[in-house]
This record gives C-alpha cells, structure tokens and sequence, in this order.
C-alpha cells in the first residue's frame, strides 16, 4: 500500500485581481490545494492525499481537480452547499491581499482538522497550514512521534512563544522571508536564519526568487530556486512546502527533498494556476532538482 502525505488545508476557489485591475478567472487554489500539488510532483500517484472542506455543489468538480493532478480526494468533506471562495488583489510592489468571499466564520468551518482524515489512509507524512491558538493543536499532538509532520506557518501566527510552542510538535517549520522578520522583529536575513533555526529539527527559510535556507543540524544551506519563467507566483511557497514533506519522508535526506522541493515549486510558479501533473512532469522535476 502507497504511504501517503495527508495535506491539511483549504481548497478554495481564487478570484485573482491584476496589479492592473484585470479579474482572472476564478482557479482552484488556496494552500492546501498547492501544498497537495507540490506533494504530487514529487510522489508516486495518488500519494498526496488533499484534506479540505467543501461544499455540495463543488464536490465533483474538485474531485476531478485532484485526479487531474494525481492527487488522491478522499480527504474531501463537505460543509454546507458553497466552499471557500478568496478574493486575491495583487499589487504592484508584488503583495497581495486576500479576503474570503462568503466571511472568515464560513471559510473556518471549512478547515480540516486531524480527524478529518480517512482512518483507513496510510499515511507516511502530513502538511499542515494554520495559525498557532488551540484547539486545533490538540488534536495534531496525536500524531507527534508517529509520523513526519511540516508546519507551513501561517502569516497569523505573530505570537512567537506560541509558535514555538506548536513548533515543538512538529519536525519541520516552513516561513518565508517576510514572515521570518515579522515574527523575530528583525531586518536582516542572518537574523531571521539564526532565530528561525531553533524552532523546529529542521527548518525551510523560503526566498522566492532567492531560493531558500535549509537549517539543519546547526548547518545553513543554500538552495537555489530552480529556473523557470515566472508566470503565476500564487502557490510557490505552498507547493514547495508539500513537495518537501513528501520528498522528506520519501528520502529521508532533507538536502535532496530542498532540492527536489524547489524544482517542484518552479513548475508551479511556470504555470497559469495549478498544473496537470503526470508522469513526464514528474520526471521533469527530478531531472531539475539532480
């Protein structure tokens, strides 16, 4: 039986506006949907398990959105007729903006919680989005010593005695840059690197463009972004996210899953929303990340 990464996050429907002004086509998104793609890329089909809420009506259609991406959509549950639909208003600095469409209390009842996973998955890892207040910490404390877990911090977890807290749950932490200097109060990389490296065994410094810190057993190693063209930048960080904890516990050797993360992410980052993936896109990313 394949042993799966159960990503735990939402799936959302992306109305994404321009710098421009310009309104693009709603796109499923929202960090689990990418996290699950990013998991794809890297694992054998059907090994990324996607568990998120939805609703009725958008049951099947996200259904057949994950078998399109080799992602497994037994994780879905349904919550109510309408799933969480975000509005992204991008800016021209490159910030972005999201508010829920429906209010934050419908996007909350949608959020996937540890129990929410089929009891009959195997499971070799788990992703996890959220911000750091109980009590949905709870529950992940279950899972503590059965099976990698990464924690992509959420920008709403600003408490830094909190976030260690839940850090401390976890084998993996994964922050980008403006996350890092926000949470620490500092300015400068090699702060945020020496102040990042004690949260969890290991830790993914993410830096776009700049690729990414590994820290890891008192080391700090560069990974280059892999090359691509940049034509969506949504889910980058998610994906490669996903891709790491697969590839992690796939290997077992966090310097090949950095690497195969960030080759991941830049098929992401390539395309206009999430990508199809099948065999030759998966060998195309372990062939960027040798």
């Amino acid at each position: 039986m394949v042993r799966k990464v159960a990503v735990l996050s939402h799936a959302v429907f992306d109305e994404v506006i321009e710098p421009s002004g310009r309104r693009m086509p709603a796109e499923v998104g929202g960090a689990g949907a990418y996290a699950a793609v990013g998991a794809s890329l890297v694992s054998l089909p059907m090994a990324s398990l996607l568990v998120a809420g939805t609703g009725a009506a958008e049951l099947a259609m996200l259904q057949g959105w994950c078998r399109d991406r080799a992602i497994d959509p037994g994780g879905l549950f349904v919550v109510g007729e309408r799933g969480p639909r975000t509005r992204i208003q991008y800016f021209a600095d490159g910030e972005r903006e999201e508010t829920p469409v429906y209010g934050l209390a419908h996007f909350d009842a949608h959020t996937p919680l540890p129990q929410h996973v089929p009891p009959d998955a195997e499971l070799g890892a788990m992703y996890l989005f959220h911000a750091a207040e109980e009590p949905y910490w709870e529950s992940v404390s279950a899972f503590r010593k059965r099976l990698p877990i990464l924690w992509e911090v959420s920008a709403a977890a600003t408490d830094i005695e909190l976030v260690r807290m839940r850090a401390s749950l976890v084998d993996v932490v994964s922050l980008n840059r403006t996350e890092a200097f926000a949470l620490f109060e500092v300015t400068d990389l090699d702060d945020a690197a020496r102040a990042a490296s004690s949260l969890a065994p290991i830790v993914l410094l993410r830096l776009g463009a700049d690729g990414s810190l590994l820290l890891h057993a008192g080391e700090r190693i560069h990974v280059p972004a892999a090359p691509t063209v940049v034509v969506d930048p949504t889910g980058g960080g998610n994906s490669y996210s996903g891709a790491f904890i697969a590839a992690y516990q796939a290997t077992g050797d966090p310097r090949r899953a950095a690497r195969l993360a960030a080759a991941a992410a830049a098929v992401v980052v390539g395309t206009r929303g999430a990508p199809l993936v099948d065999d030759a896109v998966r060998a195309a990313v372990l062939k960027a990340a040798d």
